[in-house]
């Protein structure tokens, strides 16, 4: 029985990873493409655009693996039912069970090495992917550094300690020149935000130069006419895709702390975190998908409608996330919920096969 278990599971291993070069490829095509209206951009070029979609891939796929697994699992048993290998695996004594076995195990593997993937290769490769592309951008005018970020806007130089989307800053210094680089004045605030149409700002320190002595003053709240596009604002924003869960759970709380709006990176945490459970039940979902359909029907046919299940799910979490984000509910239940409705699914047909 194991020698027959480990035969499913390398069919199964077999069949995802031609469907993960598949997807691949044409993940890198569509990015490209995607990008083409971005060239030309500052010093964005078709080399950057190359770069960035191909640092962005194993984040798109990590994203997609619950699919590709799905589509792998019927593909894979698919093949093994249209040579009649199943039915004489049945009919020789192999039980349901057995067969499910041997698609976990391919599974477990496959979930194992696509974690590593997708959470220390991932939100590493995002990041640098928008970092690059921002700057390229932005012709140099903001640049990345380990203490924050530097941006270049006319005669003044920010340094922004972070970027939380592109309406609220945090830690920012600003340092005002004339025309011969003679430093006027130095302003701190401790957070800015974008409000009808100008930026405000809160809890501001300006210091003014003069001749023989500094002037100090304090406001507890002010406005600045400084232009900030969002080619220079894009190169520090913090995304929560190039985020490790550490960092997302560590934000999250951070963000709650100063009573601003956190649910996107908790809805992202949660996902993470159940991404795994999701792999899981998507490959198991792949066996009643097998034995329940009719022989009559073509693997072109099983993995269309494969295909169709697949983003019936990837629909219902991303408007489950939508609404948590938008009605305020928590978004642990956003992210587990379409997984346990699949896991129902699965299970009520699981026993029909069984049966």
């Amino acid at each position: 029985m194991k020698i027959i278990q480990r035969y499913i599971a390398k069919g199964v291993l077999i069949s995802t990873l031609l469907v993960f070069l598949v997807v691949l490829g044409l993940s890198f095509i569509v990015g490209l493409l995607k990008e083409l209206h971005d060239i030309g951009m500052g010093e964005y070029g078709f080399g950057h655009a190359v770069v960035y979609v191909l640092l962005q891939l194993p984040h798109t796929l990590y994203q997609f693996f619950p699919l590709l697994v799905l589509l792998g699992g019927v593909l894979g048993l698919g093949l093994l039912a249209a040579s009649h290998e199943l039915m004489v695996m049945r009919t020789s004594g192999t039980s349901v069970r057995q067969i499910v076995w041997g698609v976990v195990s391919a599974a477990l593997l496959m979930i194992f090495l696509m974690t590593l993937i997708g959470e220390l290769m991932g939100p590493r490769a995002e990041y640098l992917a928008e970092k690059r592309k921002s700057s390229a951008m932005s012709n140099g005018q903001a640049v990345v550094t380990q203490s924050g970020i530097w941006i270049h806007e006319g005669n003044n130089f920010l340094h922004v300690d972070r970027i939380v989307g592109h309406n609220h800053l945090e830690g920012v210094t600003r340092y005002e020149f004339d025309n011969a680089h003679h430093l006027l004045a130095s302003y701190y605030a401790k957070t800015l935000d974008f409000v009808n149409g100008q930026w405000l700002l809160h809890d501001l320190v300006k210091t003014t130069l003069k001749n023989d002595r500094t002037q100090s003053e304090q406001f507890a709240e002010a406005t600045w006419n400084l232009i900030l596009t969002p080619n220079l604002l894009n190169v520090g924003v913090v995304e929560p895709e190039s985020m490790s869960l550490h960092k997302l759970a560590d934000y999250s709380r951070a963000l709650e702390k100063n009573h601003l709006q956190a649910s996107g990176f908790q809805l992202e945490f949660w996902q993470r975190v159940f991404q795994p459970l999701a792999i899981l039940v998507m490959i198991l979902l792949a066996v009643p998908f097998v034995f329940t359909a009719p022989r009559s029907i073509n693997i072109g046919r099983r993995i269309l409608l494969a295909i169709i299940v697949g983003f019936i799910f990837y629909i219902l979490a991303a408007l489950l996330g939508q609404f948590s984000i938008v009605f305020q509910f928590p978004p642990l239940i956003a992210a587990l919920l379409p997984i346990v409705l699949f896991a129902i699914v699965g299970y009520i047909m699981m026993i029909r096969i069984r049966g």
